[in-house]
């Protein structure tokens, strides 16, 4: 009886061993923000070929960038039951290389293939890859007595890998009933001004952190 007892409890801190051994990398995190929600001043010369357009958007905090990243890694952690970090290579100096601002994508997010994934963070059994874009797509609201004219959305693709490459779990979750903007566009000649209210960095961060609640569902 004694010898079944020590046998079960042997077996059961070897499952908990092997649990503990089990980690998750997120290899590739691409989150991009259609200029158009974001530019809150654009003037567009349409008589020249080069160098025609000049915009300004809000820049996006980098306490709201590390806050995205920390709810990423805390919600795949609880979905996956295991330990979940962003997955970066290093340069020479050892520092983290990731995204850049090129095209409305947020900088400094892991940019990985798989196979790098797999190189740079080779200790991980779970390699997570996950898509964020928001861009216009949505439903239009009232905002006083006018319709808005642009329809914000955010969609989210998740797929989560085994070490051999295998799926083993994928979801999406798009959300279109958000508050949208207005925008007045003035004409001088070729010129073309368009100020508008757009989706400031904390509107962007609170969308993710309602899409990424329902990509876990």
């Amino acid at each position: 009886m004694k010898r079944k007892i020590i046998l079960s409890v042997s077996i059961i801190f070897l499952m908990l061993a092997s649990k503990a051994q089990q980690a998750g990398s997120i290899f590739y995190l691409s989150f991009r923000i259609d200029p158009e929600l974001t530019e809150y001043f654009k003037v567009d010369d349409k008589s020249r070929n080069w160098f025609s357009v000049y915009s300004e958007s809000d820049a996006m905090p980098d306490e709201i960038i590390d806050s995205i990243k920390h709810k990423t890694e805390s919600a795949f952690t609880v979905k996956l039951g295991m330990p979940v970090t962003l997955c970066y290579r290093k340069n020479n100096k050892g520092e983290n290389v990731g995204s850049t601002t090129i095209g409305g994508f947020i900088e400094n997010l892991p940019d990985n293939t798989f196979n790098k994934g797999k190189e740079v963070c080779p200790q991980s059994t779970r390699y997570i890859y996950l898509s964020a874009q928001i861009a216009p797509g949505g439903t239009s609201i009232t905002i006083g007595n006018k319709k808005s004219k642009a329809k914000p959305m955010i969609k989210l693709i998740a797929k989560v890998y085994d070490a051999d490459k295998n799926e083993v779990w994928k979801n999406d979750a798009t959300i279109k009933d958000f508050a949208k903007l207005r925008s007045e566009t003035r004409y001088y000649g070729s010129v073309e001004i368009t100020s508008a209210e757009t989706l400031t960095p904390y509107d962007i961060y609170a969308m993710y952190l309602m899409a990424l609640d329902e990509l876990m569902k």
